[in-house]
């Protein structure tokens, strides 16, 4: 069985050396007097999530806004012009991101987080970083506060979000600092020149049996994956050893039977049996190959998959095609190398089925300690984005089904596509490591 990778599942690097690393689904507030404070800690925590190709977004409000965050970040970060460009990171005023229209709205506020996580693994990030500066709310209104840090606490636990909540403390009550810490896992605050953390026992409790719910669930999707496709490669291999074998034979058989018996009758009669038999050969051997392919168990991955790419895709489907390997040694783990041909076959076949392509390319290379795949199409395209919210909406998984079992690997899966430009989807798997005995790379 496939080892979970901690580190992107329970190790999200923050950059608050207090905080240390946190899982996905953490959701911590700051209490903060000054200027300096947020920026403090606001600072190395994004510049963490940058590093950590992580998307990131700042809601500001006073004292900090946009212009003195992108400053701040600047003299942390010397690439962080590159980041904004690119759009790996936001940083809003609470007017465009909170109160859109002029008002509050709990649920669009809620959905908008979610629609930007989506967006964002749609583009090839790990997952959402943010932070919002809670202060801007009236007087008076306290209470939909509360109500709306209880919910983005509920709606952040089962996604691939990290959430940072500031408040001014001059302007927090004592109950009020008592709802803030209860609606958060933790919450930093300053004393005696040091930040310190105030953990929020109970909720950490229930974060970490939500956390560990969710390993179980992946590991035992993982391996029904696994167990599936083990099935369907000991199906295959009866199909292929007992069944088609012998079909082949009787095949001969009646063939070198024709040769011997008199009369055209009876030789047209064992003509069509033979024929029949030789479609009924073709067939098992075409099912065979979906079920599993022989090719990845006897010559390897990248074999298997420019094999399958000449023969099920240009052959069957009449599109051209084109095949890359850097030839450089990729050693994979036979799990890993099961699920990955299983997600090219997937890519390949959602080409065929819905991107109307004329031109299909897959390279494969060697990128570190990665295996890198790429498959490429000049179809219709679509939008990332909305085929996500789709796809949410419907309780589809598909491509991002796709994603969320290469996460569990230890790989990525990025996609970029726009309408009418074609799919470009990248997936990356960890190579096999060299074992005591064996030699290591230099």
């Amino acid at each position: 069985m496939v080892a979970m990778k901690e580190t992107e599942e329970f190790g999200r690097k923050t950059g608050i050396d207090v905080l240390g690393n946190v899982p996905w689904g953490t959701h911590f507030c700051l209490f903060y007097k000054t200027k300096k404070d947020l920026i403090e800690v606001l600072v190395p925590y994004f510049k963490a999530g940058l590093e950590h190709n992580e998307f990131c977004m700042w809601i500001t409000c006073e004292p900090l806004h946009e212009r003195e965050a992108e400053k701040a970040m600047r003299k942390a970060v010397p690439n962080f012009d590159e980041y904004l460009s690119t759009g790996q990171i936001e940083i809003l005023p609470h007017s465009k991101w909170y109160l859109k229209a002029g008002s509050f709205d709990l649920q669009r506020v809620l959905k908008g987080w979610v629609d930007k996580l989506n967006q964002a693994l749609t583009k090839g990030y790990v997952g959402l970083r943010a932070t919002g500066n809670m202060m801007w709310l009236e007087e008076g209104r306290w209470r939909s506060l509360v109500h709306y840090e209880h919910e983005i606490n509920e709606t952040i636990g089962g996604h691939r979000m990290v959430a940072l909540c500031t408040y001014c403390l001059d302007k927090c009550g004592l109950s009020q600092i008592i709802d803030v810490v209860n609606n958060h896992q933790s919450a930093l605050i300053k004393q005696d020149g040091k930040w310190t953390l105030a953990k929020n026992a109970e909720r950490m409790r229930r974060q970490q049996r939500l956390l560990e719910y969710q390993a179980r669930l992946k590991s035992l999707v993982s391996e029904l994956s696994l167990t599936e496709e083990r099935e369907r490669h000991r199906i295959a291999t009866e199909l292929h050893d007992r069944i088609g074998q012998s079909l082949v034979i009787s095949k001969m058989n009646l063939e070198e039977l024709r040769q011997s018996v008199p009369g055209e009758n009876l030789k047209v009669v064992l003509d069509e049996i033979c024929n029949t038999l030789g479609e009924t050969i073709a067939r098992t051997q075409s099912l065979t190959f979906d079920l599993s392919s022989p090719v990845l168990y006897e010559l390897g991955f990248e074999t298997a998959v420019a094999d399958w790419l000449t023969e099920q895709i240009e052959k069957k489907h009449a599109i051209a095609t084109q095949f890359e390997d850097d030839k450089q040694p990729k050693p994979l783990d036979d799990d890993i190398s099961v699920l990955l041909f299983r997600f090219v076959r997937e890519l390949l076949i959602n080409i065929v089925n819905h991107a109307r392509a004329k031109k299909i390319k897959v390279s494969i290379r060697k990128v570190g300690k990665q295996i890198q795949v790429t498959v490429e199409d000049d179809g219709v395209g679509f939008d990332p984005a909305e085929v996500a919210s789709m796809a949410a909406k419907k309780a589809e998984f598909g491509l991002f089904g796709i994603r969320e079992k290469l996460d569990y690997l230890g790989g990525h899966l990025e996609i970029k596509s726009e309408p009418g430009r074609g799919c470009k989807a990248t997936m990356t798997a960890p190579l096999k490591q060299a074992g005591l005995g064996e030699a290591k790379e230099e």
